[in-house]
This record gives structure tokens, C-alpha cells and sequence, in this order.
């Protein structure tokens, strides 16, 4: 902190000073002066501004050090968000999921493929990276693994028909990707009320469905997520594109339905 007096920084002045002590009025006895303050050494008003000049200096000091460290913190933080969201190196550290081996991928059960598996996270999906933004074509290719068995198509193939159907936005893929894209790749593809039965019939009937979910346990925005069978316990079973923990857990009819915007069912065309 800054103020000014009227001495010079360090000057020490000697003056006569009239003072009282112990009652008498005492003249020409010399004086040092503060040269910061003005005031009579060994006075009641002294050691009280020393004292508060003393805090002042204190919290000043405890300031700078806390605005220090605060700038530290953020600086750590900012660079941490950019690493963890900037498309630079892939990351290769156990925090990467896993998707399912291509050697395992048949039809009739559904490989758990994950967005920001480092094979494709890093590639461009609109104007993010596939870790980001691909949730879409990656249900899409979980879907036609699941229905067709074939391994000809990737997580970003299908993202690459998204984009040059214009069907990625600032926001994500459109819903209409989850009709008119299905179509470009042999399947077909039913909108499905949001309703227990509907979806209950169209999962015991062999098909899968894709849902679009909005904010709750799956995401904040916006997220899509596919279901692709019921459990001995009646619980749906999930595949989360960006959650191997989600994934590998089941959800009741009114977790999802709850939290759903739009569902289709797939079959093969």
C-alpha cells in the first residue's frame, strides 16, 4: 500500500515538542517525531498509529501473498481446462476408455465404443474434436456393429457422413442424422414415443435405440446414449458413449425416460 506525508521517506526531524506527563506541562525538552506520522515518541497516539500501521502492513502483506497464490491456482486451472480440451496429443494415460477390440465386434450384441478412445478422439468432427462432440456417429456405429456385424465402418466414417450430410452444428449432430443418416448406412430407423411399452417391444423385438438426452445424469446440454437390451432384473442396459462407468451399469425405465427427448428404434434395412 502507498500514501504520502509531508517528510521525505527515512528523514528524521528534531524539534521541541510540548507533552504532557504525569500532569505537568513540560516545555523545552527535545522530541523525536515520526517522520511517517507526526506524532511524539513514547505517546498514547504514537504506539497506537504504530500499531495500526503495523496491521495495515501485515494485511498488505497477507494480501499480496493470497492474490499470489490466487494467480496460481487460475493459471494452473486455465492451462489444465486447455490440455484437457484442446485437440493436441491423444491421451494415451489410463483415463481413456477403452472401446471394445474390432476382433470382437459381431452382429447381435453391441461393442461399447467410446467417444474419446484414442484411436479417433483427436480427429476433427465440425468445429471440435470427435472426443467433444462425436457421441452421435459413435451410437450410430454401435447400432450397425450390433445389427449388421461389420467392421467396415468407423466412429468418424459415420462422422464424416454426418458432415457431408450437414448434419453437424455448434450444438452437435441434428436429430435428423439419427433417420435420414441411418438410411446411408442399410438401416432402418422408427421414431419411437417415449413411453415404457414402446421401447420395452422394440428392444424385445431385436431392435436397439438410440436416445437423445437431456440434462440430468448423462449430461448437462445435451448427449446421445443407446439402449441395447433389458436385464434379467428388468433394468435397461446402456451404452454411453462417454461413460464407461454408465455404461457398465443399468438404468430403470424411468431414469432414462425421465431424462429423454427423442428415442428411434433400428433394424436392419
Amino acid at each position: 500500500m502507498t500514501y504520502s506525508n509531508g517528510f521525505a521517506a527515512g528523514a528524521r526531524r528534531r524539534t521541541v515538542h510540548p507533552r504532557t506527563v504525569g500532569g505537568a506541562h513540560q516545555r523545552g525538552r527535545q522530541a523525536l517525531f515520526d517522520p511517517a506520522a507526526g506524532y511524539s515518541r513514547g505517546s498514547a497516539t504514537y504506539r497506537r498509529f504504530v500499531r495500526r500501521r503495523s496491521l495495515r502492513r501485515i494485511g498488505a502483506t497477507a494480501a499480496a501473498l493470497l492474490a499470489v497464490v490466487a494467480f496460481a491456482s487460475a493459471t494452473w486451472l486455465a492451462l489444465s481446462s486447455a490440455s484437457a480440451h484442446a485437440g493436441g496429443a491423444p491421451d494415451t494415460s489410463s483415463n481413456a476408455p477403452q472401446s471394445t477390440p474390432k476382433s470382437d465386434w459381431h452382429a447381435g450384441d453391441v461393442p461399447k465404443l467410446y467417444q474419446r478412445d484414442v484411436a479417433w478422439a483427436d480427429a476433427r468432427y465440425g468445429d471440435d474434436s470427435f472426443a467433444e462432440s462425436g457421441c452421435g456417429p459413435t451410437c450410430m456405429a454401435m447400432v450397425y456393429i450390433g445389427l449388421t456385424g461389420r467392421n467396415d465402418l468407423l466412429p468418424t466414417d459415420i462422422g464424416a457422413i454426418s458432415e457431408r450430410m450437414g448434419c453437424i452444428t455448434p450444438e452437435g449432430t441434428t436429430w435428423s442424422f439419427m433417420t435420414e443418416g441411418a438410411s446411408q448406412i442399410g438401416l432402418s430407423a422408427e421414431e419411437l414415443p417415449a413411453d415404457e411399452m414402446s421401447v420395452r417391444q422394440a428392444l424385445l423385438g431385436g431392435s436397439y435405440v438410440i436416445c437423445s438426452m437431456g440434462p440430468g445424469d448423462f449430461t448437462t446440454t445435451g448427449h446421445f446414449i443407446v439402449l441395447v437390451g433389458i436385464d434379467e432384473n428388468g433394468k435397461l442396459i446402456v451404452r454411453d458413449p462417454n461413460s464407461p462407468e454408465r455404461t457398465n451399469r443399468t438404468w430403470s425405465f424411468d431414469d432414462i425416460l425421465g431424462q429423454a427427448r427423442n428415442l428411434w428404434a433400428y433394424s436392419a434395412a
